[in-house]
């Protein structure tokens, strides 16, 4: 029997929700660049409907925080009812970002399962079979939470059928210039081994592919300074019963630019000085929408700080924003590269309790019972800041 053709969109890490820089967007005076990455979603739905699709995969982080604002699922909702309404079959797994750090504590997609009753939402601690039979295919969705547990299970092939993976994470050719988030999760090379006809990944944001018919599609926007050298977009993926492997072709998504402008050395130059050189080349670059950032070395840090002072003022009607920063951040707990996160607070606080029992500062007992206590209201602080989050101020 001959199988039929179709061809599937992928993508993936939305991050809707995420918000930076405390600028309004001047119509609706929420923060801009959340609306940006809102944007970004309602262009990926976009050209998913005008590319003749039959199948939607989005493989996770669908928001940035496990609380979303109103707004936020306002806007997944509104688009996500496009799909609907076009007929299309949609599968979205949870990503790191989706998952709740405590499993108690219920997820948003249960939620919109109810509001969006055709599309299939995969964010819990299992993997999840789904067969397609008009596509002659099985989907093996296998979310963040099913990546986290002790013995992980694994998806088995159906040799009668064509077998598509959906997953979220750290594929093993992934390599990092910088530090990863802590809840990012590597996938061991057994779990991309087997002969899947497709792998559909998120978590990483630059749209690539990994091998054996694994792909990433990337993010929809750029995010931190780490996202700079991405192209958002998503992923059309063509199934020809008479070819070998799928045709995957890019799809890029219009956003807001992102730009590192050449260093630039203060040793001996007045804050003045240097903003009035870093105007010309925000001048130059002839992009007043963009996100520029400029590196100042040897700057002592008050001329640094007067330097940003000016540029708040001077620069706005030169580009949407610019940031300068100095090798220094790299030791105040920042990336300017890969936007680095500390270990989680709990892992911190457990380290720190280990280390005072090791040297004798806390008897063992005491040790245990604090480890215990702290991070009971470790872990409630972390439940009361995801209800935060979900507020949305600019």
């Amino acid at each position: 029997m001959t199988r039929p053709a179709f061809r599937l969109a992928h993508f993936a890490d939305t991050h809707l929700g995420y918000r930076a820089l405390g600028r309004a967007d001047p119509f609706s005076g929420r923060n801009q660049r959340a609306v940006d990455i809102e944007r970004a979603f309602e262009a990926a739905i976009d050209a998913i409907l005008a590319h003749d699709v039959d199948l939607v995969v989005h493989a996770g982080d669908v928001f940035h925080h496990t609380r979303p604002s109103w707004s936020t699922l306002r806007c997944f909702v509104h688009q996500m009812r496009r799909i609907e309404a076009a007929g299309l079959p949609c599968v979205v797994i949870g990503g790191n970002h989706d998952t709740p750090r405590l499993r108690t504590t219920g997820s948003v997609f249960s939620l919109l399962e109810m509001a969006l009753p055709t599309i299939q939402f995969v964010a819990s601690y299992d993997l999840v079979e789904i067969p397609l039979d008009q596509f002659d295919l099985r989907l093996h969705a296998l979310p963040h939470g099913a990546l986290t547990n002790p013995n992980p299970e694994f998806p088995v092939l159906d040799h009668d059928k064509r077998n598509i993976l959906i997953t979220h994470g750290l594929a093993p050719t992934v390599q990092f210039r910088g530090h990863h988030e802590p809840a990012d999760h590597r996938l061991g090379p057994e779990l991309l081994a087997p002969d899947f006809d497709y792998v559909a990944l998120g978590d990483f944001h630059l749209f690539g592919d990994q091998g054996r018919d694994a792909w990433y599609s990337g993010s929809t926007e750029r995010f931190g300074w780490g996202d700079e050298s991405a192209t958002p977009g998503l992923l059309l993926v063509d199934f020809d019963p008479a070819a070998e492997h799928p045709a995957v072709e890019h799809i890029p998504l219009a956003t807001r630019p992102m730009k590192t402008l050449a260093p630039l050395d203060g040793a001996e130059r007045s804050a003045r000085e240097l903003a009035d050189l870093i105007l010309d080349r925000v001048k130059a670059t002839n992009e007043p929408d963009a996100l520029l950032r400029i590196e100042l070395r040897q700057t002592p840090r008050p001329t640094r700080r007067e330097t940003e002072s000016i540029l708040r003022r001077e620069s706005p009607d030169l580009a949407w924003s610019v940031q300068v920063f100095s090798p220094a951040d790299w030791f105040d707990g920042k990336s300017p590269v890969g936007d680095a996160e500390l270990p989680p607070l709990r892992t911190m606080f457990s380290t720190f309790v280990a280390e005072q029992a090791t040297a004798g500062a806390y008897e063992p007992a005491f040790a245990a019972d604090f480890d215990r206590r702290g991070g009971r209201a470790l872990d409630d602080a972390a439940q009361l800041m995801e209800a935060i989050a979900g507020e949305e101020p600019a």
